[in-house]
Parts: C-alpha cells; structure tokens; sequence
C-alpha cells in the first residue's frame, strides 16, 4: 500500500493496522501470534509468554513502513532491543514456534525465516533511524 502512495495519513487501513500492531506488542517488546489464528480466523496471541522473533520481525516492518519512527519510534527501540538480545553468540536466532499455516490443517516450519526476518527488521530499522 505504501509503494501504491498510501500513508498513515491518508489510508484508514494503514492507520487500523499500525493501531492493531501497537495494541498486541507484548510487554517485552515484542510479537507473538499463534497458529490457531488461522484455525479461527481471529488474532490469538502466542500461548507462551514470549515473543517469536520472525513475527516480531514482520511488526517492526509494517511499523516502520508505516511511519512508526517518525510518530513515536519507542515501539520499534523495544522491538529492536528484543532482536539484539535475543541473537546467540554465533550471529544465529533460536529456532521458535512454527511460523507457516495454511488451508486449516498444515504448518511448516521455515528454517530460514528465523534469521531472514528479524534480521531484515533491523537492517530498516537502521535505515529509518
């Protein structure tokens, strides 16, 4: 939507999603959905009390892309924060939770996602700092 000109300012849309992901950011600054929300057709949080690093990393985009940073850029600093913290000390992300569900029944499990996304966030964190 944003590469089509559509901006918080101008686009509802953009505007309910960037409020929807600030109001499910955990408190550790975090995301974390489960796998049921595919089942239920519903947003249902993670059941741990972590959050998952790629749903994390897919957030911090929309936020940023959004607009976050220049609006109130705390959200993207918590989140930012979790990813750095969350890194093992050979440059990995610790494989979480499954992160593909589709036709109600199905869940995969990308072994990349886990380094792409979260790393990919905080590569356009760095550039809309």
């Amino acid at each position: 939507m944003v590469h089509a000109g559509c901006t918080y300012n101008n686009s509802l849309a953009i505007r309910r999603g960037t409020q929807f992901l600030l109001d499910v950011q955990r408190e550790d600054g975090g995301w974390g959905e489960s796998y049921r929300s595919c089942l239920e057709k519903r947003y249902i949080r993670l059941e741990s009390d972590r959050s998952n690093l790629v749903h994390t990393g897919w957030a911090m985009m929309g936020l940023i892309h959004s607009g976050q940073m220049q609006r109130n850029p705390a959200p993207l600093h918590r989140a930012a924060k979790l990813i750095i913290n969350f890194q093992l000390d050979d440059g990995d992300f610790p494989q979480q939770e499954i992160t593909g569900v589709f036709n109600k029944n199905c869940m995969l499990h990308y072994a990349t996602y886990r380094n792409i996304f979260p790393l990919w966030a905080l590569a356009e964190y760095l550039n809309h700092s």
